[in-house]
């Protein structure tokens, strides 16, 4: 996915921020993941080129009200990882893993944050 448009970015780690739009970075994650997140809320990625890291394209801890749309994610160990998310959506990406092993979206949810996994919703 060839954008020129797109700012170019060492790997972005956000802890605690708020009400804001990551858009139009393209991110090569190396030893890191492209986009972690912990205990975010209201965070919109959008228009993002995230690759060839060797952890996830983005990873999510604690987070809510998260909305990924029209990524392209290539090249990573893992694709879109959520850990006791509330209302994570994923819409309208395409996601490109490396290898056999890894997973293209996953949401693991541990404790009483189990029952609102469900508000999750997965877009191809």
């Amino acid at each position: 996915m060839e954008n020129s448009n797109y700012r170019v970015s060492r790997p972005i780690s956000l802890n605690g921020v708020h009400d804001i739009t990551i858009c139009a970075y393209s991110i090569n994650g190396g030893a890191f993941s492209c986009i972690d997140l912990v205990n975010c809320y209201n965070i919109h990625i959008t228009q993002c080129e995230l690759v060839n890291s060797d952890q996830l394209g983005i990873n999510l801890t604690g987070c809510a009200n998260i909305l990924i749309d029209n990524c392209y994610v290539a090249n990573v160990l893992s694709g879109i990882h959520s850990l006791n998310g509330v209302n994570i959506q994923v819409k309208n990406n395409e996601i490109k893993k490396r290898g056999p092993k890894g997973m293209l979206v996953s949401f693991e949810c541990i404790g009483t944050e189990a029952a609102q996994a469900s508000s999750c919703e997965i877009v191809n």
